[in-house]
């Protein structure tokens, strides 16, 4: 027999067949019974609802008897007018007063002991029913900028009835009056409680009659407001400033002012009225902002502080409080002002984006960027409208490249204003900023091409540092992003390999992606120096973004033996540059010789250079500005040569300047050493020979400090960890001598960069009557002519030429705007020419 199933075991253990027939469950022939129906309605249906109707009736007799009883309910407060309502809580006050009086005569200690307990209970009781009422006038006025002038009149009619009602109690018990102007004066303040001053309640009385009409905006309208909003701090006055300041950031399309049918509509008539609204509105606003929601001003509606200034200890605002540090935006959401300036907040921030997308002048840009500072902290609880912001500052930011120099100021405090915006807002934010400025630098650096070395390429690199700042403020969330990023470079390299399509390789090889590649190493390497100085938690999540060095140089690796042609030699170049500075930030072993190897093995370096008459060798050959060579003559023009070659040394001496405190540095340079040697035998130009044989110098004399600095270690070779294991202590570090030499170089740069200004502007000075001489010339007359010069010119001077020291210490006698012949203006081009390349060489030496 087979094993019974769990379903027939538990049939059986709660009683099997018979147990289903005694219970009425199943009939006799083994069918389920089923109740009878009323009506089409099962039985227990019926009870189920019978019982829920009961249940609700109850409940419904419960509340209507509890409203009875409760005059103060939503219901009764419907019915109630403010006299009843008041007429009701004095009535409850007057019996107790009067007994009071009565027993004045008899009064001992503890009877006045008494009386101040009950005094300060009638106060509390009094406080909280007036409270409530204040709260439902609150709810009118929050509402009073959408509603009709009739409703604001109603209010206005229930402030002067709360006032009379006042009045009346003074004079039905002075003594109790009289307790609460020393205890608690803000109950008796019922208008300053909703922030009208005395001035606001006579502007409104006067501007009733212009509801749904012009309203001029003059000077005087301006000085009360100013007057109201921000000496008497009246929200009123502050929410119609920013009313105007709206106007005035809409008046190229006053349509998008969207005014109701009842509600003023103001005009600005001239341009001085508009600048004082600007300048009022956003230098003053923000102390009114930070006044009513975390300042003084809560204290004016209540006196239990402590329930106000929960959570918001610390952060009352003093005039001096720092902008870049955050608020809590439950902080703000939680004051009992926030109703009433949200909407005055967002109508602020809503004007500001639309002037700043709209803006043009430079300076106006720049003058709205740093008055928003002050803003940009009560953007917390407003998500949405900093998005919007971001966005706006991104586009300004990110403009196109070649704009103006004045257009840098407002791309820097645009940066500036994105920068406090991630360390204000809560997370995510900062994320959106990460995503948004690398995005808009990656789509910019499509056009930073060598054409535009003197606006784009400058303008690109600034953006670039901004990114490396953003990106180190939070190092958890710049490694997701950079991981993406990278892993994103990493499958066009993967596309291209695998397509080897001439449009695959060109999406690696474009200016875009060395600018994108050159900007997370800048990333990484900041991270690198950075991690030493912080804390150990961000220490540890800036060695999780240093674990991104290795992707990222795989990619690079990738990238130089995708196409290895002579034409993109100078792209190689510029990688292993990327290489070396990731090598010096992280102290890690990122080997790049054997690149600068094999570019000293292409064939075109062993020809004979040929003479370049194009238009591009007049304007000279700028390595660090290009990423391939011209098509015609590849690599066989002298300039060409000369600077490929005076890189590719420059890099070696600079790898063997890395790793010269390594203890396995001497066979690392053995590689080295041979190949040189061998260039240097099969080399015919002296300069490069002389190049081979400094570095070769260079290599054998570190080799054979650390020979000697080796020996003295205790550590095995393979226990040895550090990769300078032999520096001495007063010795820099890797980063240390690698940013010494960039410095330098820099710095020869900018030296030479005057003697190329000078030598053009002299040129562009000869008379245009020699120029057209020299049009009349034949080429090859031309080319004899500079040949002679230049042969000229290197010959040494024989010692009766040599002039005298008399001679060479007196002072030219030039004037100026003299335009020279044209042999002395050749010969003294040709000469600067020779001076400033010998001069390039041995720097580069």
């Amino acid at each position: 027999m087979g094993k019974q199933s769990k379903r027939s075991r538990k049939f059986e253990k709660t009683g099997g067949v018979k147990g289903r027939l005694e219970k009425g469950t199943i009939t006799n022939k083994g069918k389920l019974k089923r109740k009878r129906r009323e009506n089409g309605v099962d039985v227990n249906e019926g009870k189920v609802r019978r019982a829920k109707e009961a249940a609700d009736e109850q409940l419904r007799l419960e509340k209507m008897k509890r409203m009875e009883t409760d005059f103060t309910s939503k219901e009764n407060l419907g019915d109630l007018d403010l006299d009843s309502f008041f007429a009701k809580t004095i009535n409850e006050l007057e019996p107790k007063s009067s007994n009071k009086h009565e027993d004045a005569t008899s009064l001992t200690v503890e009877a006045s002991e008494d009386r101040e307990g009950h005094t300060q209970q009638s106060i509390n009781s009094f406080a909280h029913k007036q409270k409530a009422n204040k709260e439902d006038f609150k709810d009118n006025d929050s509402g009073r900028d959408n509603d009709s002038s009739g409703e604001d009149e109603d209010v206005d009619a229930a402030a002067e009835r709360m006032q009379l009602q006042m009045d009346k109690l003074g004079k039905t018990d002075p003594e109790f009056q009289m307790f609460l102007k020393e205890n608690e004066a803000s109950l008796l303040d019922f208008e300053a409680e909703d922030g009208t001053s005395e001035s606001e309640v006579e502007d409104d009385r006067e501007e009733n009659e212009d509801h749904g009409k012009v309203v001029e905006v003059t000077e005087a309208l301006l000085k009360r407001l100013d007057q109201g909003a921000f000496k008497s701090h009246g929200i009123k006055a502050l929410k119609r400033i920013i009313s105007i300041y709206k106007v005035a950031c809409n008046l190229s399309d006053p349509e998008k002012v969207e005014v109701g049918p009842n509600r003023k509509r103001y005009h600005i008539g001239s341009s001085k009225v508009f600048d004082r609204v600007m300048m009022t509105t956003l230098m003053k606003c923000y102390k009114e902002f930070s006044y009513h929601l975390m300042g003084k001003g809560l204290e004016r509606l209540t006196h239990d502080s402590d329930t106000l200034n929960n959570g918001m200890e610390g952060k009352e605002d003093t005039g001096e409080a720092n902008d870049n540090s955050p608020i809590y935006p439950k902080n703000l959401m939680a004051s009992p002002r926030w109703a009433e300036i949200k909407s005055p907040l967002q109508s602020f921030f809503k004007s500001t984006i639309e002037v700043l997308m709209e803006g043009k002048d430079p300076e106006h840009l720049t003058f709205l960027l740093k008055a928003l500072g002050k803003y940009i902290r009560f953007l917390t609880p407003l998500p949405k409208m900093a998005q919007m912001l971001l966005r706006t500052l991104t586009n300004l930011w990110s403009a196109p490249l070649d704009s103006s120099e004045q257009y840098q100021v407002v791309r820097l405090n645009a940066f500036i204003r994105i920068r406090q915006m991630a360390l204000t807002q809560p997370f995510p934010f900062v994320e959106d900023c990460l995503k948004k400025t690398y995005l808009a630098y990656a789509k910019r650096a499509k056009y930073g091409t060598s054409a535009g070395v003197t606006s784009v390429l400058p303008t690109l690199t600034f953006m670039g540092n901004c990114i490396v700042e953003l990106y180190s403020l939070d190092f958890h969330s710049s490694y997701q992003h950079a991981f993406i990023y990278i892993r994103q470079l990493a499958l066009h390299l993967r596309t291209a390999m695998q397509k080897k399509t001439p449009e695959a390789f060109q999406v690696v090889y474009c200016w875009q992606y060395m600018h994108c590649l050159k900007v997370w190493t800048a990333v990484l390497v900041q991270a690198c120096k950075t991690s030493g100085d912080l804390e150990a938690s961000r220490c540890s999540d800036a060695d999780l973004l240093q674990s991104l060095i290795y992707p990222l140089i795989e990619v690079i690796q990738g990238v130089v033996r995708l196409v290895p042609t002579t034409r993109y030699l100078p792209l190689r170049l510029h990688c292993v540059r990327y290489m070396q500075q990731l090598a010096s930030a992280s102290a890690k072993f990122i080997p790049t010789s054997n690149i600068l190897l094999e570019a000293l093995d292409l064939k075109e370096i062993s020809l004979k250079p040929k003479k370049d008459n194009s238009k591009t060798a007049s304007r000279g050959f700028q390595l660090p500005l290009v990423i391939k060579l011209p098509k015609e003559n590849t690599l066989r023009t002298s300039e060409q040569l000369e600077a490929c070659i005076s890189e590719i040394f420059l890099l070696l001496n600079r790898e063997v300047d890395l790793y010269r405190y390594s203890p396995g540095f001497p066979e690392f340079t053995i590689v080295i050493c041979q190949r040189l040697r061998k260039f240097s035998k099969v080399t015919r130009n002296g300069r490069w020979r002389a190049f081979a044989k400094g570095c070769v110098d260079l290599c054998e004399r570190h080799a054979q400090f650390a020979k000697s600095e080796r020996t003295r270690l205790h550590e095995a070779p393979k226990d040895i960890k550090r990769l300078e294991a032999l520096k001495p202590s007063s010795a820099p570090s890797m980063g240390e001598r690698y940013d010494s030499a960039i410095t330098k170089e820099k710095r020869l740069e900018q030296a030479a960069r005057p003697l190329l200004k000078q030598d053009s502007s002299e040129s562009a000075k000869v008379k245009p009557k020699a120029k057209r001489k020299l049009d009349k010339k034949s080429d090859g007359e031309q080319s004899s002519e500079f040949a002679k010069v230049e042969k000229a010119a290197k010959k040494p001077k024989s010692k009766k030429e040599m002039p005298d020291k008399e001679a060479l210490q007196q002072e030219d006698e030039v004037i100026e705007g003299v335009n020279w012949s044209d042999d002395e203006g050749s010969e003294s081009e040709s000469d600067r020419s020779d001076d400033s390349s010998q001069s390039d060489n041995s720097n580069s030496t």
